[in-house]
C-alpha cells in the first residue's frame, strides 16, 4: 500500500512540474560565482585589491523565467558574529533577467515552448558582476594584521527574485571569503 501511495505522489509531482506549474518545494535558481569565492589581495603597503567576481543565475529544468531584483548580504567573522550588512547596490549590478529552464536542440540557449525542438533543461542568465564589499576586505585585513583568526569569514546572501507569474521567491547561499585571493 505504501509503495503505491509513494509512486502516486511521485507521479503527481512529476506531472505538475512537466506541465510548467510552480511547485513550492522546488528550488528554481542558484548563483554560480567565478571565482567560486570572494576575496582580495593586499600589497606590502596595505593597498587592497578586491577580486572582481562574475556570476550567473543557474536555472533548474522547468523553472519559470524571472528577474533577480535584489540581494541582502550579511558578512560574518571567524566566530560567526555579524560584521557588516553590505550595500546591495555595491555588490551586484541588478536587475538580472533569468531565462526559463528550457533548452532548444539540447543547447543551453534561451528559447521558448513555441520553438519546435524545446525541452526542459538547465539554463543560465547572462553574466553579471557580483563581488564583496571593500569595507569587509579592510576589516578582514585588520583581523589578519592584528593576529586574529580570519580563515572562516563568510558572507550570507539572500537573493530575491520575481518569476514571470509574479511570484516572489528567495533563496540563500553562503560565500566563503578568502585572503589572499589573487585578483586577475
Amino acid at each position: 500500500m505504501k509503495k503505491w501511495l509513494l509512486l502516486t505522489a511521485i507521479l503527481a509531482a512529476g506531472l505538475l512540474v512537466s506541465c510548467g506549474l510552480e511547485v513550492p518545494f522546488k528550488q528554481y535558481y542558484y548563483v554560480k560565482l567565478s571565482p567560486d569565492q570572494w576575496g582580495f589581495e593586499a600589497d606590502s603597503s596595505g593597498n587592497i585589491t578586491v577580486v572582481g567576481n562574475q556570476a550567473v543565475v543557474v536555472v533548474s529544468p522547468g523553472a519559470p523565467e524571472g528577474v533577480l531584483e535584489s540581494v541582502d548580504v550579511t558578512y560574518y567573522d571567524n566566530d560567526g558574529n555579524p560584521v557588516y550588512s553590505g550595500d546591495p547596490g555595491y555588490t551586484a549590478n541588478l536587475p538580472v533577467v533569468i531565462p526559463a529552464g528550457i533548452v532548444c536542440g539540447g543547447e543551453a540557449t534561451a528559447c521558448s515552448k513555441s520553438d519546435a525542438d524545446w525541452s526542459y533543461g538547465w539554463a543560465e542568465s547572462s553574466t553579471f558582476t557580483f563581488g564583496m564589499d571593500g569595507k569587509i576586505a579592510t576589516a578582514m585585513l585588520d583581523a589578519f594584521t592584528g593576529g586574529q583568526d580570519f580563515l572562516n569569514w563568510r558572507a550570507h546572501v539572500i537573493f530575491h527574485a520575481r518569476t514571470s507569474t509574479g511570484k516572489s521567491i528567495s533563496w540563500e547561499q553562503d560565500i566563503k571569503i578568502t585572503y589572499p585571493l589573487k585578483a586577475n
